[in-house]
């Protein structure tokens, strides 16, 4: 069976895509069998696969569901791979619930600096603790995204604010940080684990295989 990780947000361009492109690239680069299922309507990750194959790096499978079909393929996917990157709009939709029903893990990622994107937490952590209703093994986690060096005390104040309550969605101690070569590998259909020279490189990829011990998918 497939670990299946949903990544969410009620916000958009908190590094949800980044993030699950860098884990997949990592995933790939060890030999484990990934497919990253599409769940919203923009080609972002089907451009980031066309890129990929143009560049000559190693493939990796990109599906798409929408609506309540989203479950069905998850668990279609389950039976071919070892790992399942779902890919959520950052808004709430039915996407998102359908594939919360039958995830193993859900990340729920923020940037800790911006307020807007903490402030949707409260409401995020209530539509969380209800879909474990219907699925209680799902395994919930913020973790922090775009981490800027010199906000570190905004991950700090907003990771103590949710330990506080165990209402909230709790975080990750793994952090991801605001790092060019995340994204600077992105835009060439790779993941930092294609990479063999960037700034701050050994960083980066260390922080993508720590989230990946931290949940539990190597």
């Amino acid at each position: 069976m497939a670990k299946k990780v949903v990544y969410h947000s009620d916000k958009g361009g908190v590094g949800k895509t980044t993030t699950a492109t860098n884990q997949a690239s990592m995933l790939k680069n060890r030999g484990i069998t990934v497919a990253i299922l599409k769940t919203d309507r923009n080609a972002d990750v089907l451009s980031w696969r066309e890129k990929r194959i143009a560049n000559g790096l190693t493939d990796i499978p990109v599906f798409e569901a929408y609506g309540n079909d989203v479950a069905k393929e998850i668990m279609q996917l389950d039976k071919f791979f070892s790992v399942v990157l779902v890919d959520c709009a950052g808004h709430d939709s039915t996407e998102f619930r359908s594939a919360a029903s039958v995830a193993d893990i859900l990340l729920t990622c923020v940037k800790p600096s911006s307020a807007f994107e903490r402030e949707t937490l409260t409401t995020l952590s209530e539509t969380i603790n209800k879909a474990r209703i219907h699925n209680p093994k799902l395994v919930a986690r913020v973790v922090m995204t775009r981490v800027k060096p010199n906000k570190l005390s905004d991950a700090v104040s907003l990771h103590n604010e949710l330990c506080s309550d165990e209402a909230f969605v709790q975080p990750l101690k793994t952090r991801i940080s605001e790092i060019d070569c995340f994204e600077a590998a992105c835009n060439e259909g790779a993941g930092v684990h294609d990479l063999l020279r960037a700034s701050s490189l050994g960083k980066a990829k260390a922080q993508i295989e720590l989230l990946s011990q931290e949940i539990g998918i190597i």
